[in-house]
Formats: C-alpha cells, structure tokens, sequence
C-alpha cells in the first residue's frame, strides 16, 4: 500500500484524490506535515479532508497556520516544497 504523506504530485493525479483543506483547532498536540513543528493544544491548523475513501481518512494530512500562510492550500496539497 503507498503511504500517501510520500506519494508525488503525478500518483495523486493519476489517482484522481481530491482534498481541501478545513481548519480547525487541536484538541491534542499534532504534528505538521510540512514543517514537523509540533501544532500545540488550541492552536489553529489546516486538516486535510475531502476523500471519502477509509484508508485515506487516517493518512491526512495536518498542517500548521505558519506553513499555510506561507504556502497556500494548492502549493501544500501538492506535496512540493
């Protein structure tokens, strides 16, 4: 199975997985998918969602406000840095 925080921009397409970003705020300290920095407790992040498929629904990924202002939602669900 592709783990899909590693999967390239071109597998996603192929895949046709569409996701958006939702924020919402951390009940329990979170990790960001971009950066690694730890999102603490009551902090905005952007949660991935979008995909109605089970597996992909436990990969999503999370990221934090600093990383989502500095590279948008299209640049971040690209998966380049």
């Amino acid at each position: 199975m592709i783990n899909d925080k590693l999967m390239s921009k071109e597998v996603r397409t192929q895949m046709k997985i569409e996701t958006h970003l939702v924020k919402k705020v951390t009940k329990f300290p979170r990790v960001c998918t971009n950066c690694n920095n730890e999102i603490p407790v009551d902090t905005a992040y952007h949660h991935e969602e979008g995909v109605k498929k089970h597996l992909h629904s436990l990969l999503a990924r999370q990221f934090c406000s600093e990383c989502y202002a500095k590279y948008g939602e299209k640049k971040l669900l690209s998966g380049n840095k």
